[in-house]
């Protein structure tokens, strides 16, 4: 008769168990490191985009077809290593968080000049899927020049007279 109680206590362990491991695979559903990608759209691009840890402010977000376009507004005091983090931050989790998006555009904007209205350019990268590598650990502990030989290798990167001069000043 001893027998009977082991049988409950065991089979209550069992369906505990699996109870447990049933709300363990929702929690993996909130975490980034386990959500599944899904296309972008301009409902859901608040969303991915206010998840990003960025230092430059967001001036301009625009989702066309698969091509995301967004300006960043940079002041006199921004480093050059933090323009260069967000610019590799942001095509890193638009590729990692969507499956639709095959071309990210991101403009680094002087917001310093007030005199003509309209900040200028100072850096853009043009980032394409096919150039991304969704298995190459992040660069987040690297120099600034190990992120833009990484921006120089893997995205077109354009840089104006204004980022060269800007550059110089900051030596």
């Amino acid at each position: 008769m001893k027998w009977a109680p082991r049988v409950f206590i065991m089979t209550a362990v069992s369906v505990a168990v699996a109870i447990l491991l049933s709300y363990v695979s929702k929690l993996d559903d909130s975490a980034l490191v386990f959500r599944q990608a899904r296309p972008v759209t301009e409902a859901t691009i608040v969303d991915v985009v206010s998840g990003m840890k960025l230092h430059l402010r967001i001036r301009r977000v625009e989702v066309s077809h698969a091509i995301v376009s967004i300006d960043l507004l940079a002041s006199k005091s921004t480093a050059k290593a933090d323009m260069l983090q967000d610019l590799y931050e942001i095509p890193s989790v638009l590729f990692g968080a969507s499956t639709n998006i095959n071309q990210v555009l991101v403009r680094v904007l002087d917001g310093s000049q007030d005199k003509e209205g309209t900040p200028g350019p100072l850096i853009a990268t043009d980032a394409r899927r096919e150039k991304w590598l969704p298995n190459e650990p992040k660069l987040h502990p690297m120099s600034a020049e190990e992120i833009q030989t990484y921006l120089e290798t893997h995205y077109r990167t354009t840089y104006t007279p204004k980022w060269q001069q800007r550059d110089k000043q900051k030596s």
